[in-house]
């Protein structure tokens, strides 16, 4: 996350335990604050199953918020990363006013992009023109959300940021069951979608906020998707693979069709969503001493490289940002696997508490650990990002992608005693790459630094 860490480092120096958890709350906040409150609210919608509805309108209103958020992200994965990384840059430059037009730069591409590919999505389903104008509406607020949470970490106001999520998820809450009553499915989805507005807006204000007005547009911009293209295949392929799973099981044999082409499986979708809201601590516990203790390291070492310090010195800071990472990694291994313990304990009470059927209890379990080994690949994945080796990166998110289509669709093929098999063992394979290649990066670090270079 462009020029997070600076932030964090502000509010950890506060040195107080309220301080820490403010850290650790916005860490958690900004790496996965939309599609946890997403789940959160879906799942309180899904306690009340959609008041006034009937059971197959709601499906149809569940359904239209899980592809909004799976196509989304796909959709605008393809330039975060681009966007991310040039930000990223001129951040470490000091030079803050490119980034209100940065901004509206993105929201040209993303919104008029996001329109047409929209529109062509929602036209063959089979469900009213108002459910498809509130569709097409809902995914362009969830993008631009998208894009917001890239420049979400450089905002100072914290605050702010917690009240905007709150607001826009109790607004979806409320509003989606009280206009629903009025104007049926549309008016849920409506409602729903009225949240977003809320958490979109919100964001926005405080974006305009924050930032001078420099100009309206950022060419340069332009030159950074040209010359980081691999960036935009990675952002496109990653959030492929993460939604791959459930893809192939959308199309399973035992799947339902609710209506042309909004297809659900009702034992695997639920659990796999639920587990992954355990490994949300673990993201923020990552992020906090990603960027703050290693990143530190980090940058003396560079900066010895660039100041032309002796090869000793250079392999001597080398250790200590290595010894960083490792006990970063290891202080997550820990936590993480403490708590997937636990709730591989009480798997039974936690799959009673979501509302989901006991013979969904297996596939939660085998979830859990699977999205333990995600939540590691995802680490390794970043660590190699920090050391700009993009085409590891990108091998590790192709063989995720065709790993986790490949075992998932042989698990469709076993029963349900397999569900989950697939993409736990996906995660697995990708998870041993990515170490490996990080391994051996590592250890060759001051040779892949040095080659480089370009030779004047």
């Amino acid at each position: 996350m462009a020029g997070i860490g600076f932030e964090l480092k502000k509010i950890l120096k506060r040195d107080t335990f309220l301080s820490e958890f403010k850290a650790y709350f916005y860490a958690a906040l900004v790496s996965s604050g939309p599609w946890l409150m997403s789940v959160v609210c879906l799942g309180i919608l899904g306690i009340t199953k959609g008041t006034g509805l009937s059971y197959s309108e709601h499906e149809i209103f569940r359904s239209t918020i899980v592809y909004t958020y799976a196509f989304s992200l796909m959709y605008v994965g393809s330039i975060q990363l681009v966007v991310t990384r040039y930000l990223a840059d001129q951040l470490y430059l000091e030079n803050e006013k490119i980034t209100l037009p940065t901004f509206f730069t993105c929201m040209v591409l993303v919104l008029g992009g996001g329109s047409v590919f929209s529109v062509l999505c929602y036209f063959p389903f089979k469900i009213s023109l108002l459910h498809k104008f509130d569709g097409i509406i809902l995914f362009l607020l969830v993008s631009m959300i998208w894009v917001c949470m890239i420049f979400l970490s450089v905002i100072k106001d914290f605050v702010s940021i917690v009240y905007a999520f709150a607001g826009g998820t109790l607004t979806s809450i409320f509003a989606a069951p009280y206009i629903g009553k009025l104007f049926g499915t549309e008016g849920y989805l409506m409602g729903y979608t009225l949240g977003q507005a809320v958490i979109f807006f919100w964001l926005l204000s405080k974006i305009l906020i924050e930032f001078p007005v420099s100009g309206l547009w950022n060419k340069e911009l332009f030159q950074y998707f040209r010359k980081y293209w691999d960036l935009i295949v990675i952002g496109f392929v990653y959030n492929l693979a993460i939604w791959s799973d459930k893809m192939v099981f959308w199309f399973a044999p035992d799947s339902r069709l609710i209506v042309p082409w909004f297809r659900t499986h009702d034992f695997y979708e639920g659990a796999v969503f639920f587990s992954y809201l355990t490994i949300v601590p673990a993201l923020a516990l990552f992020m906090v001493n990603i960027e703050t203790n290693f990143y530190e390291h980090y940058r003396h070492y560079y900066g010895k490289i660039m100041g032309k310090q002796s090869l000793s010195s250079i392999r001597k800071e080398k250790n200590i940002m290595v010894s960083k990472l490792k006990d970063s990694l290891r202080m997550v291994f820990i936590f993480q696997g403490a708590i997937t313990s636990v709730c591989l304990i009480f798997a039974p009470i936690l799959v009673r508490m979501a509302h989901l059927i006991p013979v969904q209890i297996p596939i939660f379990r085998i979830s859990l650990i699977g999205s333990f080994l995600q939540i590691l690949l995802a680490m390794n994945i970043i660590i190699l990002f920090y050391f700009d080796l993009r085409r590891h990166v990108m091998a590790v998110a192709l063989l995720f992608l065709f790993s986790n289509v490949l075992f998932s669709m042989i698990t469709t093929k076993l029963g349900v005693s397999f569900y989950g098999y697939g993409y736990a063992y996906a995660c697995f394979v990708s998870l041993m790459l990515a170490f490996h290649l990080l391994d051996k990066s590592v250890n060759d670090l001051e040779y892949i630094t040095f080659a480089k270079q370009p030779v004047h």
